[in-house]
């Protein structure tokens, strides 16, 4: 039987169905619940000392973000994707960050691009010998591309792209923790904060579609050599 990894504390102010989502979806999404783990409900409503209710509220939710799915007769496992089904992702990806990163150029705000420029800077400045180093880069990976997204001002495309990325995020910190090696990837984020502060639509649309496309392409070059 798996056993349910230690999960970190949460914000008792909210809502159970709240901290037991918000607690899940976070361990599954920085790799400490790994694709295809077991997700028993007696176990976790016993970890949050919790009736079995509240976590049913907070599993249908992970299920509709498609972080977990629901097997027959043997109950929730976090989402394991086959090399084909991240290609797909990976491909919409392209073409959603592709478009909103047309729109966020020319939408941005001063405070947008201040946000943006904060997070490179904190993720150029992270010493790869600070302890949870693959954990923080992942984290402020994230932000960035998110907040890209977010300057689209377009509600419906910035939650089609987050989830998106959400899909594939344990992978992507898995790649990042294979090679260990981000220089190409700030390189590329140089770059798109750049064309982004520049308002160069054209220019940031194509760097964003080739982001994603390399990290497909590192992504399923690390897999193909863990196997």
């Amino acid at each position: 039987m798996d056993s349910l990894p230690l999960l970190a504390p949460g914000d008792s102010r909210l809502p159970l169905p709240e901290i037991i989502y918000k607690q899940l979806r976070v361990n599954i999404l920085d790799g400490t619940l790994k694709p295809g783990a077991v997700l028993r409900q007696e176990e976790i409503a016993k970890l949050f000392n919790v009736s079995r209710v509240p976590v049913r509220e907070a599993m249908g939710r992970l299920e509709t973000d498609g972080l977990i799915v629901l097997r027959p007769r043997r109950g929730y496992a976090v989402t394991e994707l086959q090399q084909d089904e991240i290609v797909e992702i990976f491909e919409l990806r392209m073409v959603i960050e592709e478009h909103a990163a047309t729109i966020a150029a020319r939408a941005r705000t001063q405070d947008d691009i201040d946000t943006v420029e904060q997070l490179l800077l904190q993720m150029e400045a992270l010493a790869s010998r600070s302890p949870d180093y693959d954990s923080q880069w992942a984290s402020l990976n994230r932000d960035f591309h998110s907040r890209l997204v977010h300057a689209s001002r377009r509600k419906r495309l910035a939650n089609i792209a987050d989830t998106l990325r959400d899909t594939v995020e344990a992978y992507v910190r898995m790649e990042m923790r294979l090679t260990g090696d981000v220089a190409q990837a700030l390189r590329e984020h140089r770059e798109i904060f750049e064309a982004f502060k520049a308002g160069d639509a054209h220019g940031l649309a194509t760097l964003s579609r080739g982001h994603v496309e390399e990290t497909a392409r590192r992504l399923l070059s690390g897999l193909r050599q863990k196997r």
